[in-house]
């Protein structure tokens, strides 16, 4: 079974992570959502993104970067091109959060449109400093820019690791349900915002994004110089 289905129906395409344990961001789990949301962009889509029920997804695969090297750095990289695809996507983007959102998932978070998560046990955070790496310099950007202001240290520094209500207040999410009114709300919501005069949305999220597209333009060419 794959680790990530798509599926296209009216105008909206699902795509949902389960490889069956914590949704790990590996290289190959990238590159299956990488080409998910170019299926979705060339059908003039609108996207919902989901998980597993229980964990949206544990962000990068943690023996990947334990280990390091040439894997590592291709899985880093087809992360930094999911934060550009993201960040230009060209039609409205939701994430419904199925339960913990952790490290590289969470920044996923950050850059969608519209986020809701479950009012429950989950956990939301960025965990990179507890596991001993420094904040990538292409992550910094997003974080300012997404993140309230009062939250940042606590959130990027000193990494803090939240409850669902203190996801709501640090930026993580817009919203939080239950677990069973989650896809049906975010159905809901996804299709209200393809509803919206598609070109007047992707130029006004164009100019909304394009600071922090520059930013981290600039970061990912430094790094990659």
């Amino acid at each position: 079974m794959s680790a990530l289905t798509l599926s296209i129906k009216k105008g909206v395409a699902e795509i949902t992570l389960d490889d069956g344990k914590a949704n790990a961001l590996s290289l190959a789990m990238l590159e299956a959502l990488l080409k998910a949301l170019d299926e979705a962009a060339a059908a003039d889509c609108a996207v919902l993104i989901s998980g597993r029920p229980g964990i949206f997804s544990g962000g990068y695969d943690r023996k990947l970067i334990d280990a390091g090297g040439p894997e590592c750095d291709a899985m880093r990289a087809a992360g930094d091109r999911l934060t550009m695809a993201m960040l230009d996507f060209p039609a409205p983007l939701v994430i419904a959060s199925t339960g913990h959102t952790m490290a590289k998932a969470a920044f996923m978070l950050l850059l969608a449109d519209y986020r809701i998560g479950i009012d429950g046990p989950f956990k939301t955070g960025l965990n990179e400093v507890a596991i001993g790496m420094t904040m990538p310099d292409a992550a910094m950007p997003q974080a300012r820019a997404r993140l309230n202001p009062g939250w940042l240290s606590r959130c990027a520094l000193q990494s803090e690791i939240l409850t669902p209500q203190q996801a709501v207040q640090a930026g993580f999410y817009d919203e939080l349900v239950s677990a069973e009114q989650l896809l049906d709300r975010a159905r809901e919501k996804v299709q209200s915002l393809a509803r919206l005069d598609r070109k007047a949305y992707r130029e006004t999220r164009r100019l909304m994004n394009e600071p922090l597209r520059k930013e981290l333009a600039g970061a990912l060419k430094g790094r990659n110089a």
